[in-house]
């Protein structure tokens, strides 16, 4: 489904992953979207597009046990109703140390794709996760970002007299006007603390050995 706004930092550990995994190895694009990351990445979505391989809910996948070497997972959890039974799919289908790449919004405005349910802070994207190892993790998306969307939407609702298709062709004019100050969040992404105003978080980590534990409380 992908984000939005640059993130470069997701971005680059993701490439970096499917490049040291290899062309041999089965990776899984959870919610491809319309494009491919790389001509071996199976694709998977709820709905048939061109580069889409199976169409599936990831509540329920497809595919036995420790089938993949790494599951990509962007900008898919907050559609999602059950989002730790998704991430309890991916263990399943995970080999043992398997790698899992998963990003969410954390301060973005309602984006329906058909449905919209949460966000996420770095620590609770982390909790959610709990039955991997974590390799690395953080904002992915700055705080720039997370302010240009919500006034651009601010924007586009206050002038909208009441029409949503009104408030959003205001929002993309307002939108596409201002984008060169998301820039800024190259600067603002070298602060370690960037992720209490980030407009996206992620995680990236490993399928260890040992009991399962979702992120659930006993």
């Amino acid at each position: 489904m992908g984000c939005p706004y640059p993130a470069p930092r997701w971005e680059k550990a993701v490439k970096r992953l499917i490049r040291q995994l290899g062309p041999d190895a089965t990776i899984l694009d959870l919610g491809s979207g319309v494009d491919r990351r790389a001509p071996h990445i199976i694709n998977l979505e709820i709905e048939a597009t061109p580069y889409v391989d199976v169409v599936a809910d990831g509540h329920f996948l497809p595919f036995k046990d420790n089938a993949f070497d790494a599951v990509i997972n962007e900008a898919v959890l907050e559609h999602v109703r059950e989002p730790k039974q998704v991430v309890a799919e991916i263990h399943r289908v995970l080999k043992t140390g398997g790698y899992v790449c998963a990003a969410v919004p954390f301060l973005q405005g309602f984006h329906a794709s058909p449905h919209d349910y949460q966000r996420y802070t770095v620590p609770g994207f982390d909790h959610l996760f709990a039955a991997f190892t974590k390799i690395e993790g953080g904002a992915c998306a700055g705080p720039t970002a997370s302010l240009h969307w919500i006034f651009r939407e601010y924007v586009g609702l206050a002038f909208s007299f009441g029409s949503l298709l009104l408030a959003k062709l205001i929002s993309l004019i307002v939108g596409w006007m201002t984008f060169p100050l998301v820039w800024l969040d190259y600067l603002l992404m070298l602060n370690r603390h960037s992720h209490i105003l980030a407009s996206a978080v992620y995680f990236i980590g490993q399928k260890r050995d040992g009991p399962k534990n979702h992120g659930e409380s006993d």
